[in-house]
């Protein structure tokens, strides 16, 4: 499974916990009312929100770098008002003094804080729903909605792709099975993300094809990049159970322009893959913008 997914998996855990976390919370604020045995923080402080586990969770969860703060922040902010209105009708009903509208204003608080943790979920099941479940890659979905942003991203070093065709993988599967053919398609998922920098991404393609976003100062660097890649996948002895085997990769590799859309650019990249496959396989192939393509040696 890869790293970002995983990272899901623990958020949508870590919100499914904090929704269990606060139903025992109002017990706790029944008993308290009721019974008046103890005098919990998470009740009664001014920073009850801070004090609750879910509130040093997400206080901590804000402090780091994400892609999703608006969620966290809707989360943080309901959860906030939640405890304020708790500890305003705690204080009222322990004084004698109810106040009945504010049974109303605690209910439409929670409510409102148990959808923002819900809509916050429903995001993530849609992002995990990106990636492939064999190999754990994004998948071409999270490519396309994330394309333009990489290519905005670009600073001195340009973008480019890298499309690979694992070669003669029917042969693998007839060989060795298809649970075996899944296996060395996800060890190979994992050797790309060996193989790469961190925010190199990798994706699926479909079947037996990938997709590297490399980043390069010109293309002879993009070009030694793509060689290394090809030639580390060569290298790499697959183990399957007692055996192992090798396989090799044909790739087809170009620089993305400003104003391109992503379809041209894996057309392009697309065409000199074939070209590599036609003329031998196991090779890495760039093309320009002017279709001129050649092997890169």
């Amino acid at each position: 499974m890869s790293k970002k997914l995983q990272e899901i998996d623990i958020l949508i855990a870590d919100l499914n916990a904090a929704l269990e976390s606060h139903y025992k919370w109002l017990v706790e604020v029944f008993r308290y009312i009721s019974v008046r045995d103890r005098e919990p923080p998470e009740i009664i402080s001014d920073s009850a929100h801070s004090l609750c586990r879910f509130g040093g969770w997400i206080n901590n969860y804000l402090s780091q770098p994400t892609g999703d703060k608006g969620f966290a922040q809707a989360v943080y902010q309901c959860h906030e008002e939640t405890h304020r209105v708790c500890r305003e009708l705690v204080l009222s009903l322990t004084a004698g003094n109810a106040r009945l509208e504010l049974f109303d204003t605690f209910t439409a608080a929670l409510q409102t804080f148990i959808q923002a943790i819900n809509a916050w979920q429903r995001h993530l099941l849609q992002l995990r729903s990106g990636y492939d479940a064999l190999t754990g890659l994004p998948l071409r979905r999270i490519l396309d909605e994330s394309f333009t942003t990489q290519l905005q991203a670009e600073t001195e070093e340009h973008l480019y792709v890298l499309i690979m065709d694992v070669d003669h993988f029917k042969n693998v599967n007839d060989k060795w099975g298809h649970l075996k053919g899944d296996a060395v398609l996800r060890a190979l998922a994992l050797k790309l993300q060996e193989c790469t920098r961190n925010y190199e991404p990798s994706y699926r393609f479909g079947g037996e094809e990938f997709i590297t976003i490399l980043k390069a100062r010109n293309d002879r660097d993009a070009c030694h990049a793509g060689l290394r890649i090809n030639k580390a996948i060569s290298e790499h002895q697959i183990k399957l159970d007692a055996d192992s085997l090798s396989i090799t990769v044909t790739s087809g590799l170009t620089r993305v322009h400003h104003g391109e859309s992503l379809h041209r650019v894996l057309e392009r990249a697309d065409t000199a893959m074939y070209r590599g496959k036609r003329s031998g396989r196991n090779r890495c192939m760039f093309v320009d913008q002017g279709l001129n393509v050649q092997q890169v040696s």
